[in-house]
């Protein structure tokens, strides 16, 4: 038998045997891991924490974060009591549907004004075909047909690029857009000028655009001196792509950890906003930050092609106890507007350390915390070690031990 045909058990007896140290796990852990993966020998485990008060449209929210990085979940719940005290964010959820494309290869004698005409009914066709998606809200939307030339790709003939947007409803949608592919493929192949597929899949670019903006006393961030700097900082990562991406990547510190917890595909986010992030033809940063009216406003839009329903999000508990904690109704739009705000929350912490104390000091407590946690203490022990490390800036083991030992009065 091939190696995916194995079992779990088998895959890790093979590997032990190769001299491999593997960790020890549960059976049926194990068993229901290998239904969502290929090849699977083991797991991996990532804390859940939570920001415990984020309020957006009026409506307070307990959001999941999975990260194994304390700093990012400190860093949301430090901004969400700060946008709490402001009445939270107001957030907007664009859900128009998300793209996919064909591309086919095409004879001279196509006729694209022809075949534009049977756009209405090719559309009525597939949500025929598609009823259910339909009945759920969403369906086909639009079809846009272009007619290129294949010289361009280094290839003779001419092509045809479709481009349809479909509406997914309460799913990501990703599975539904290439079925619809399918059939709008095979249905077009029956066309005689049309010759062959080259592709027929769903496109990742930006789609279901969320807003979430911020309107701030800068009392509350502590004083208009340190809100004129975060709006210089944002000014900067609008001009300079080194700060852009930097400023970026805290964004999605926080929009990655709910998107792990709630089992949304976070890589197509991540390849969209890095999209996103350059639509002006230049990289910049996707948050604005500006004083207007005495008050600090901050704002941010991302794609967020996300689910509710769908993909393994009601076959995992892990993903369920999860909107457990947010709240089993949570629609989809809801989900993005709260996912985007914790975005702009990390965003804000971020700016706010850089712009007073630096943002090192968060990182050397997260240092701190790493060095200590393969010590033989207790935990009491630990977070004195970690307050004697950070207090003498001294992130060293040697250093973590003596304090160990001193704590029990050791030599």
């Amino acid at each position: 038998m091939k190696f995916y045909q194995l079992s779990p058990k088998q895959r890790r007896s093979i590997l032990e045997q190769e001299g491999i140290e593997l960790t020890e796990i549960d059976s049926d852990i194990l068993n229901k891991l290998d239904q969502l993966s290929e090849n699977v020998v083991s797991g991996m485990y990532l804390p859940v924490g939570v920001v415990q008060n984020l309020v957006v449209n009026h409506k307070k929210y307990i959001v999941p974060m999975v990260t194994e990085e304390p700093s990012v979940v400190a860093a949301a719940n430090h901004a969400a009591k700060i946008f709490a005290q402001n009445g939270g964010s107001v957030s907007v959820s664009q859900r128009d549907g998300i793209y996919g494309q064909i591309v086919m290869k095409i004879t001279s004698d196509f006729n694209l004004k022809d075949l534009k005409k049977e756009i209405p009914n090719l559309i009525k066709k597939v949500n025929i075909k598609f009823s259910s998606l339909v009945k759920h809200g969403g369906g086909l939307q639009s079809i846009e047909m272009v007619k290129k030339d294949a010289r361009q790709f280094n290839e003779d003939g001419e092509l045809l690029f479709v481009k349809v947007l479909v509406d997914p409803a309460a799913a990501m949608g990703a599975n539904k857009v290439n079925s619809i592919l399918e059939f709008l493929k095979d249905t077009l192949l029956s066309f005689p000028e049309v010759q062959e597929k080259l592709f027929a899949i769903l496109s990742n670019y930006p789609s279901q655009l969320t807003t979430a903006k911020v309107e701030l006393d800068p009392d509350t961030v502590g004083g208009m001196e340190v809100a004129k700097r975060i709006c210089l900082l944002s000014a900067i990562a609008e001009d300079d792509i080194y700060r852009a991406v930097t400023n970026n990547k805290g964004i999605m510190n926080g929009v990655d950890g709910v998107l792990l917890a709630t089992g949304q595909d976070f890589r197509a986010i991540e390849a969209a906003v890095g999209v996103f992030a350059s639509r002006s033809g230049k990289y910049r940063s996707l948050s604005q930050w500006r004083i207007k009216n005495d008050k600090l406003i901050g704002e941010l839009t991302l794609p967020m092609a996300i689910g509710v329903v769908g993909g393994s999000i009601k076959a995992r508990n892990d993903v369920q106890q999860s909107f457990d904690i947010l709240g089993q109704d949570i629609t989809v739009g809801e989900l993005a507007n709260v996912i985007t705000t914790i975005g702009l929350a990390n965003n804000l912490s971020a700016v706010l350390a850089i712009s007073t104390v630096g943002i090192q000091a968060g990182h050397m407590r997260l240092q701190a915390r790493n060095i200590v946690a393969d010590l033989d203490a207790n935990h009491i022990e630990k977070n004195k070690i970690v307050q004697e490390l950070v207090k003498n800036k001294n992130y060293t083991k040697e250093f973590a031990i003596q304090i160990l030992n001193e704590l029990r009065g050791n030599n």
